[in-house]
C-alpha cells in the first residue's frame, strides 16, 4: 500500500534551526520514526525544505520525493501534489507527528476515507476536533465547540479525495481539514478510534512530551524489578545515544552484551571477583539495548529473538562456571553450581511454555545478585556460594509460582 507523508509545513512555532521533521526525537529525526514503522510500504513524501530532500535521499533513497513550491497553500495542497503518484487507496500522515505502533496496524480495507481518532490529546486547544454521528464523521475543525474525538493526522484515504481537492485548488489556502469537511458533508468519511499514543510536535515542550512517549513505548511489560528500577533507566540512555548509527543493529548489541558476559566469566576465572560482578551487571544493562533498538527502528526478527536467548544462556552458564572456579571445587560448591545453572534454564523454559514471567526470578535479578555477590566475595569467598544458592532458589520459587499461576488460569 502507498503512503503519503506531508512534510512541507513551515513550522513557525518551533523556531528551530532545522526543518521540524528532521528535529531529533530520541536519537532519530521525527520523520524517521514513521518511516521505520512503514517498512514494506511504498512511501511518497511531499516536502519544501531542501534539507529534508537531502536527508531522505541519503537515508531512504527508495522513497519518492515531491517538491511543494507553495507551502503557504497549506497541507491540502501538499496532498494534491501527490495525485499523479497515487492510483488506489493510500495512507496519509504528518511528518511532524509521532505515532505509536498501533496506528501502523490500521492499513486494512475501509469502505470510505477514514480518520484515525483518539480520545487523548496533549494540547486540546491547538488540536483539530472531530464530530461524529454513528459511524460517520459529520464535522472537523479546530474551533468546534462540540466534538467527540481528536484528529490524529493519520488517515486511510480513498483516491476520490483528490477530486474534492480539485474543486478547491483555486483557493489561496487549502487545509486538509477543509477537504475532509467537504467529504464529510457527502457522508464519505468514517473514523476509527485508536488507543495508541500520538503527539503533534509543534513546540519544544511537545518534543519533551514526545521523548517520554517514545521511552515508555520501548519498555517491556514483563520487565523484572531490577530491569524496571535500574537497568532500563541506563539502557534507554545508551540506546538514545547510538540508535542514529546504522552500525548498532539489535544483533550487534546482542553480541556486545554477550562479550560483556564472557568478560565477566573471564574475570571470575581469574579470581577478580569485584570487576567480574560489576561486569555481569553491565552485561545485564546492555542486554536491554538490542530489544529497544529493534522496537524503535522496527527491526524485530525471529532470528534476533532466538540469537538473544541463546547468547544469554551461554553467557549465564560461563559466568556461573567462573564463580565455581573462583570459589574452588567442593561438594557444596558443585551442588550450588548446578542449582545456579538451573536458574538460567527453568524460568526461561517455563515462560516459553506458559507465556508467564515473574518480576523477581528473571535474568536481570540473577545478574544483579551476581554483582552483589562478587563485591561481597572480596571480603569473604563464602558469598560466592551464597550467591549461587540464592539465584538457584529464586529460580525454583519463581518457576513454582508460574506453574501455580498457570494452573489457576486454566
Amino acid at each position: 500500500m502507498k503512503v503519503v507523508i506531508l512534510a512541507a509545513g513551515l513550522a513557525k512555532r518551533m523556531r528551530a534551526k532545522k526543518p521540524k521533521p528532521l528535529i531529533n526525537l530520541f536519537g532519530m529525526p521525527i520523520i524517521e520514526h514513521s518511516i521505520r514503522k512503514l517498512k514494506g510500504h511504498d512511501i511518497v513524501i511531499v516536502y519544501h525544505n531542501k534539507e529534508i530532500k537531502k536527508f531522505i535521499k541519503k537515508r531512504f533513497p527508495e522513497i519518492k520525493l515531491i517538491y511543494n513550491d507553495k507551502p503557504e497553500k497549506e497541507n491540502g495542497w501538499s496532498l494534491y501534489l501527490a495525485k499523479n503518484y497515487i492510483d488506489d487507496d493510500f495512507l496519509l500522515l504528518m511528518a511532524d507527528h509521532y505515532y505509536e505502533e498501533d496506528f501502523f496496524k490500521c492499513d486494512g480495507e475501509f469502505d470510505k476515507t477514514t480518520i484515525l481518532v483518539s480520545k487523548h490529546c496533549e494540547d486540546a486547544d491547538e488540536a483539530t476536533k472531530v464530530k461524529v454521528n454513528g459511524k460517520k464523521v459529520i464535522d472537523i475543525g479546530k474551533n468546534l465547540s462540540s466534538y467527540d474525538y481528536f484528529d490524529t493526522g493519520f488517515f486511510y484515504c480513498k483516491r476520490e479525495i483528490f477530486d474534492y481537492i480539485e474543486r478547491m485548488k483555486e483557493r489561496k489556502k487549502i487545509s486538509l481539514s477543509d477537504v475532509i469537511s467537504l467529504l464529510a458533508k457527502d457522508g464519505k468519511v468514517g473514523y476509527k478510534l485508536i488507543s495508541g499514543k500520538w503527539i503533534d510536535i509543534d513546540t519544544k515542550k511537545d518534543l519533551k512530551k514526545a521523548e517520554k512517549i517514545v521511552a515508555d513505548s520501548i519498555l517491556k511489560s514483563e520487565d523484572g524489578i531490577i530491569a524496571r528500577s535500574i537497568n532500563r533507566k541506563i539502557s534507554i540512555q545508551i540506546t538514545k545515544a547510538i540508535v542514529k548509527y546504522d552500525f548498532f543493529t539489535p544483533n550487534i548489541m546482542t553480541v556486545v552484551s554477550f562479550f560483556l558476559g564472557i568478560l565477566s566469566a573471564i574475570f571470575f576465572f581469574m579470581n577478580l571477583v569485584v570487576p567480574a560482578g560489576i561486569m555481569s551487571q553491565i552485561c545485564s544493562i546492555v542486554d536491554g539495548c538490542d530489544g529497544e533498538i529493534a522496537r524503535i527502528k522496527n527491526m524485530k526478527t525471529k532470528f534476533g529473538s532466538v540469537f538473544d536467548a541463546l547468547t544469554d544462556r551461554i553467557a549465564d552458564f560461563l559466568i556461573v562456571l567462573g564463580i565455581l572456579f573462583a570459589y574452588g571445587f567442593t561438594k557444596l560448591s558443585i551442588i550450588s553450581f548446578f542449582l545456579a545453572i538451573s536458574a538460567s534454564i527453568f524460568p526461561s523454559y517455563v515462560y516459553h511454555l506458559t507465556g508467564i514471567r515473574t518480576s523477581f526470578s528473571g535474568r536481570d535479578v540473577r545478574l544483579f545478585s551476581i554483582m552483589v555477590g562478587g563485591i561481597l566475595a572480596y571480603f569473604s569467598k563464602e558469598f560466592l556460594i551464597y550467591t549461587m544458592i540464592f539465584i538457584g532458589l529464586l529460580a525454583y520459587i519463581g518457576t513454582a509460582f508460574i506453574v501455580y499461576k498457570f494452573w489457576k488460569a486454566e
